[in-house]
């Protein structure tokens, strides 16, 4: 219960801040800032072991290993290198422009820096102590070798559709390099570069990646829901490990990370 009621917040949130405001984020899901759905997605699947708590229920290890591979990637994530060269020539250029920039800057579900961080770690420590001092209730741990491989799997399978969509916009992109040396011999490199920025990018880029978010959002969303009204069915056989529906679902973390560049 805790979960919805802080997804429903967060959520209700971001739509007064998104639409009421009209603070749309160009080139983010939903318009809203980078980094957004990853952090809703964090941050309910974190506070849902609470009801477990307060009902004296043990915890499922799908939650407690999504809760692992959630935080570990999470506060592993960084802004790509291009993004941190920008800021820092920005930085170095103009240190007045760059702090007043960084003022009006949003962040993850339009709350300050450094908050969804924050609250992982209070909700993180939160669930021990409550857990200690309370129930004590057991974190069930029941990952088998085909638990790992799969989510292993998922994950490769994700950085592999990452590379092989790198590799066809690098070919589009040196292809672009080398139409306009053809046409303007004398083109420096901050031309060129200016150039690539003016073009279109790939339809994946546009809103590939976006739809991707939601999808994984939703999958998250409905394998909680999913815990929530305790149901869950089978959806096939590996090797003699039966995969349900709630692992699939919870399989999109996975890709997601392992798609994430």
């Amino acid at each position: 219960m805790i979960t919805w009621i802080l997804g429903s917040i967060l959520i209700i949130w971001c739509i007064i801040k998104r639409y009421i405001r009209n603070e749309k984020i160009e080139g983010y899901p939903l318009g809203m800032p980078r980094g957004s759905i990853r952090a809703l997605i964090a941050i309910m699947v974190v506070a849902f072991p609470f009801t477990y708590l307060l009902e004296g229920k043990e915890i499922p290890s799908a939650i407690t290993s999504a809760i692992f591979i959630l935080v570990a990637f999470y506060f592993d994530s960084r802004k790509g290198e291009h993004e941190e060269y920008k800021e820092l020539i920005m930085q170095v250029r103009d240190p007045v422009q760059f702090k007043e920039l960084k003022k009006k800057m949003e962040y993850p579900l339009y709350i300050p820096e450094y908050s969804v961080r924050t609250s992982l770690i209070i909700m993180l420590m939160a669930i021990i102590i409550i857990n200690f001092y309370g129930p004590n209730v057991p974190f069930e741990i029941m990952n088998t070798i085909v638990d790992i491989l799969l989510m292993i799997s998922f994950f490769i399978l994700g950085a592999l559709f990452r590379k092989l969509l790198n590799y066809i916009e690098y070919k589009e992109t040196k292809k672009q390099i080398a139409l306009k040396l053809a046409e303007e011999t004398t083109s420096s490199d901050e031309q060129i570069i200016e150039y690539l920025s003016k073009i279109h990018s790939s339809w994946w880029n546009i809103k590939g990646k976006n739809y991707f978010s939601i999808i994984t959002l939703i999958a998250i969303v409905s394998a909680l829901l999913c815990y929530t009204i305790n149901i869950d069915y089978e959806v096939g056989e590996l090797l003699f490990y039966h995969i349900t529906l709630r692992t699939t679902l919870f399989l999109f973390i996975n890709i997601y990370y392992g798609f994430r560049e």
